[in-house]
């Protein structure tokens, strides 16, 4: 009989354990990605109110208030985690102040348009958790907020009120997390709106509904879809959704959910995709869709060709602080391929966690690291020698910890071909500076590939939450150390430690070089409906008249 080493049983030994941890991770693979198929039937036509109602009674105030602070819910509970890396030398974020007489030169940075609706809602319909998104299509603008909606048909220059409340039943009463999105291949605009959860009286599940609009006019007259979780998967019972994610490729609309049970315990997170064409056309459409209990929360990135790509920063397992999954859908085919990419660690932020202000005025009291927000864009700087490559970058809050003194914004950033990790300082593109906090990042990306992020700040003594803007293009050096501009400063803090839960930022349309913006401020004593929304537009000098045509003053 042949002897066999003790190496040569070691290395079999270490093959089969190969094999197992192998056959393992595809095991865990098909549990963890489960696919379905659904059925949307053709949407109905809607009536929406143009006319404001009248302001909310203490009662109506107090119901609005309670689903806002049980919508959104925190994340899943936070384990261990990495020390935080702190930032190296030379990667603070700076304010550049806009003179009022500066020259007109290319680089120039511009806001073109900057504007407040405080008169568009009555009392009461306002919010610090003003959850503010907004779609342009030339001199139609559609503007969202945690309980209000608004049509604008000058470019912005002023607004009409549209009821959001329209078309729910009363154990599924409009509340919150409404997002706006256009389409400018086939000029629509879509509108989502979320429900609070209730038990359904006719099949006793406690689960909610989402309503997602299309329109052809500039928001003037709407088609819509209504989805319950069963609808998508007839096991989902006693589920409902929340905070909802959009953005479209080429050929299809993303939509991210997260889904909590009736006890308000996180089950799954949730993509669905739905054909462009057929929601242009009103029409019906079998859909597909992808869920995850493995990782809180998908963010799709903005920009995207005929692939989608969405990531997520919060796995179950740990470490939870230094990993970042991202998806990959092509959109000729039903399945996808995902990675983990190690990251450099942040902060575990948990909600509450993050402190910027005081005990009766932390604006950044209720946010988690949930990512936020996520772009696919062009190096174009040349202080980094991938010029002109395609990356995706997704950004979160994080709260104060190790070397960041301050909240701050994380980033990473990924190339698209390879999904590898941007390599050096660009493959974190965060925005911090160690006076200021920063907070809810919103990106997007123009024609060229150039972002437009925006953010809350805040620095001083005061603290006030304020907005801000910041660009990475062929004028600037390639993030981190963002220079930002001041957009609209808050002159208090909310008293009722609540701010939020997001902003928007989007390519104008049908120009595509300058940016579209949503956000709100504080201009009196922060109780909890004193936030007033912002539209704002900006660019740059050399693509000022990309917007000139659609500004009518």
């Amino acid at each position: 009989m042949r002897r066999i080493s003790v190496l040569g049983i070691g290395f079999l030994l270490l093959t089969f354990l190969s094999l197992g941890l192998i056959v393992a991770a595809q095991q865990a693979r098909c549990e963890e990605f489960q696919a379905g198929t659904a059925v949307m039937p053709a949407p109905v036509q809607e009536v929406v109110s143009g006319t404001a109602p009248s302001p909310l009674s203490e009662q109506q105030q107090a119901q609005l208030e309670f689903w806002s602070n049980n919508t959104t819910l925190p994340g899943p509970l936070l384990g261990k985690g990495f020390a935080p890396e702190g930032p190296l030398p030379g990667t603070e974020s700076v304010m550049e102040r806009r003179r009022a007489m500066e020259p007109q030169l290319p680089e120039t940075v511009r806001i073109l348009r900057n504007v407040t609706t405080p008169a568009v809602f009555p009392a009461g319909y306002g919010s610090n958790v003003m959850e503010s998104s907004v779609a342009t299509e030339g001199k139609n603008a559609f503007f969202t907020g945690n309980w209000f909606a608004a049509r604008s048909i000058n470019g912005g220059s002023t607004w009409t009120w549209v009821s959001p409340f329209a078309g729910f039943p009363s154990y599924n009463q409009f509340c919150c997390d409404q997002v706006t999105l256009p389409d400018k291949a086939r000029t629509r605009i879509f509108w989502e709106r979320m429900s609070s959860p209730g038990h359904n009286p006719a099949n006793g599940n406690y689960e909610n509904i989402f309503k997602l609009s299309v329109s052809a006019n500039g928001g003037l007259t709407w088609v819509t879809y209504t989805v319950s979780p069963r609808n998508t998967n007839s096991t989902w019972t006693n589920q409902w959704w929340d905070y909802c994610h959009m953005q479209l490729a080429g050929r299809y609309l993303y939509i991210a959910w997260n889904m909590f049970s009736e006890a308000g315990a996180w089950t799954r997170t949730v993509m669905l995709r739905w054909p462009l064409d057929a929601l242009a056309a009103g029409a019906g459409f079998s859909y597909n869709y992808y869920q995850t209990s493995s990782w809180f929360t998908f963010v799709p990135a903005q920009g995207c060709d005929h692939t989608m790509y969405w990531a997520s920063n919060w796995p179950m397992t740990a470490p939870q602080n230094s990993r970042i999954a991202i998806w990959k859908w092509p959109e000729d085919t039903t399945a996808i391929t995902s990675v983990v990419r190690t990251v450099p660690a942040w902060t575990l932020t948990g909600r509450g966690s993050a402190v910027c202000g005081s005990a009766t005025g932390n604006w950044a009291a209720r946010y988690d690291m949930r990512v936020l927000t996520g772009a696919r864009y062009r190096i174009w700087n040349t202080n980094l020698k991938y010029y002109g490559r395609n990356v995706i970058g997704w950004w979160w809050n994080v709260a104060q910890g190790g070397s960041f003194v301050k909240p701050y914004i994380e980033g990473a950033a990924v190339f698209e071909d390879t999904l590898a990790l941007v390599p050096g300082l660009q493959g974190r593109p965060f925005v911090y500076n160690s006076t200021t906090c920063f907070a809810y990042p919103a990106a997007s990306v123009n024609e060229r590939g150039d972002v437009g992020l925006i953010f809350n700040y805040s620095s001083g003594t005061a603290l006030n939450p304020s907005v801000a803007l910041a660009l990475s293009d062929d004028y600037t050096a390639a993030p981190p150390g963002w220079t930002y501009y001041t957009v609209r400063d808050s002159l208090f803090r909310p008293l009722d430690n609540k701010w939020g839960d997001y902003n928007t930022s989007r390519p104008f349309f049908p120009s595509s070089l300058v940016w579209a913006a949503a956000s709100h401020y504080l201009p009196t004593s922060g109780n909890a409906n004193s936030g007033i929304p912002i539209y704002f537009v900006f660019g740059r000098e050399r693509d000022m008249n990309s917007w000139t045509r659609w500004n009518t003053k």
